[in-house]
């Protein structure tokens, strides 16, 4: 709508509009390390972050190592208000977005998908006004799953296997969006390359969403998930009318001469 409204006048425009990011877990990481930064990457802000992981994809060797640790923490998690301070996890922003990550997790499930770890609710009350999703990690996905595929905006964990480099490439490039993506290993230059080939708008590296916190990096995707940046130079120019200017930095001492050869007399006007 922002676009075409913004077309009969020719404003233009940066669209950030999503994205599904890829978590990348290869097998010579520290998975103790690693398992609470993918918590964190799904979790904060209840899921709902343009920038948050929602597919995770680990290589087959550390698969059900991984499945274990993220289930023991995200069972301890609790959805409740946080200004009470016992909770871990606040609220989703609107009420009928808990019933589509039901429909993407029942469609999963439908499909052969199973549920391994659930969070819980607080001691919310019937006539709570905000709407709580309990965390929680799924396993046995694939890309032919919604899951897989839409942005699920939520706190959910799909876990996926990979067997080699060129197939999580593969595996995370087979999107519609393209925001972001962290992967990590325990070789810099392996998960470096691995960044370089997926196709997103920015990449961390054995770290996630560092690149958002950093202000003086652009930030925005590609595909579905928009064009344009916001934040570093290339987000200033944004918001910007570029006009360039031209004059003789001598002048009148030194000034621009047409060569002769094309030069306009007055007898060209006269003839």
């Amino acid at each position: 709508m922002i676009m075409s409204n913004a077309a009969n006048t020719l404003i233009p425009v940066t669209l950030e509009l999503g994205g599904k990011d890829a978590f990348i877990v290869c097998e010579d990481v520290d998975l103790d390390h690693v398992a609470q930064i993918a918590v964190r990457a799904v979790l904060q802000s209840s899921g709902q972050n343009c920038a948050g992981a929602e597919r995770f994809y680990v290589h087959r060797e550390i698969y059900s190592s991984f499945v274990s640790k993220v289930t023991k923490i995200v069972k301890s998690v609790t959805a409740g208000p946080p200004l009470v301070g016992k909770y871990d996890m606040g609220a989703l922003c609107m009420h009928e977005h808990s019933e589509k990550l039901e429909g993407l997790l029942n469609d999963a499930l439908d499909k052969g998908a199973e549920i391994v770890a659930r969070g819980s609710l607080g001691n919310i009350g019937e006539d709570a006004v905000d709407q709580y999703f309990p965390p929680t990690v799924i396993v046995n996905v694939n890309h032919s799953m919604r899951l897989m595929q839409e942005e699920a905006f939520g706190p959910i964990m799909p876990i996926m296997k990979f067997s080699s480099d060129e197939e999580v490439v593969k595996l995370a490039n087979d999107s519609k969006y393209g925001l972001g993506c962290a992967v990590f290993s325990g070789n810099q230059s392996r998960a470096r390359e691995i960044a370089s080939q997926i196709h997103a708008g920015v990449a961390a590296v054995n770290d996630f969403a560092s690149t958002y916190m950093c202000q003086s990096l652009p930030f925005g995707g590609v595909k579905h998930s928009g064009f344009g940046r916001f934040g570093g130079v290339e987000g200033l120019r944004a918001c910007c009318l570029v006009k360039a200017v031209v004059e003789d930095r001598w002048w009148p001492f030194v000034k621009t001469k047409i060569p002769k050869p094309i030069q306009v007399t007055q007898k060209h006007f006269l003839s």
